[in-house]
């Protein structure tokens, strides 16, 4: 029995949509259901959704945030395996569904299951550099043991390309309500606390990348630092492990390896706008 579904939060999902729902109808796992979960649209997404035979739900654009949303879209759906996706991240091939459901199905304690991120052809250096950093290609499983070592990132995950074992989602409360970011963390640092694991699964791949503008960058990265303020208390288990450091660490060596000075600069500028605005977000 298919236990396995699709929930895409949309708005104005544009050109790529079509991609992404051709890109699922070719995986060799086949979803019981496509969930479409639109906040909005003013352009031809539901019709898109509806041709492919994908189920809708409308909400108001004013009511969405990344918490309650999912909440609402996991109601409406009964599958064990839930899988979500962001309206941007397209399937790298058509096991993508299959290598994410894998683990879960072998291991019952798995409570998460996120895959890995690869830059869109158009990406840019520091967007390229940034994904490889985050998203390597060696698979990794997390459980409450790796709190020492790993810090926070023992409760990283995406849900950009993410599966949850249902009944373990239900039995912890699902996705915090109202949270406008960071709701995947929020419940991995439930699950792995209860006890369960959560499993970085590198042959699950999509193409997700963004070309942030400058504004955007620090726009994301304030929101990042307020989340942080608001959940300190939540995230105080963990240390950050100094993560900022070590990235900028790697950026350095890597861009100076292959001696681009030039995207060296930019490296270091675009990571001082993201560590302002970080801070700033916190106080």
């Amino acid at each position: 029995m298919n236990m396995i579904s699709i929930v895409i939060p949309t708005i104005n999902a544009g050109t790529q949509f079509s991609a992404l729902l051709d890109a699922l109808d070719c995986q060799t796992t086949r979803p019981r259901t496509i969930l479409i979960v639109d906040c909005g649209s003013s352009d031809d997404t539901v019709e898109i959704a509806k041709s492919y035979g994908c189920k809708v739900l409308r909400i108001d654009k004013n009511k969405f945030d990344h918490g309650t949303t999912r909440n609402l879209a996991m109601a409406e759906v009964s599958s064990e395996f839930v899988v979500f996706l962001t309206q941007d991240a397209i399937p790298a091939d058509e096991n993508m569904i299959a290598e994410l459901i894998k683990p879960m199905q072998a291991d019952s304690n798995i409570a998460i299951c996120y895959g890995r991120q690869l830059s869109r052809p158009d990406a840019r250096t520091l967007e390229r550099f940034a994904r490889e950093f985050n998203y390597p290609d060696k698979s990794l499983l997390k459980t409450k043991n790796d709190i020492k070592n790993l810090g926070l990132k023992t409760f990283f995950c995406s849900n950009s390309c993410a599966a949850y074992r249902r009944s373990i989602f239900e039995k912890h409360g699902g996705f915090e309500n109202g949270v406008g970011t960071n709701e995947d963390m929020l419940f991995a640092v439930k699950a792995i606390l209860a006890g369960y694991s959560v499993y970085y699964a590198a042959q699950a791949k999509v193409y997700h990348s963004h070309n942030y503008r400058i504004f955007d960058l620090w726009l994301r990265y304030f929101k990042i630092g307020r989340f942080f303020k608001q959940y300190r208390d939540v995230l105080s288990i963990a240390p950050l492990k100094n993560e900022g450091i070590t990235f900028f660490k790697a950026g350095l060596r890597h861009f100076a390896a292959k001696k681009q000075w030039g995207t060296a600069i930019r490296f270091c500028l675009q990571t001082g706008i993201k560590f302002v605005a970080f801070k700033l977000g916190k106080l």
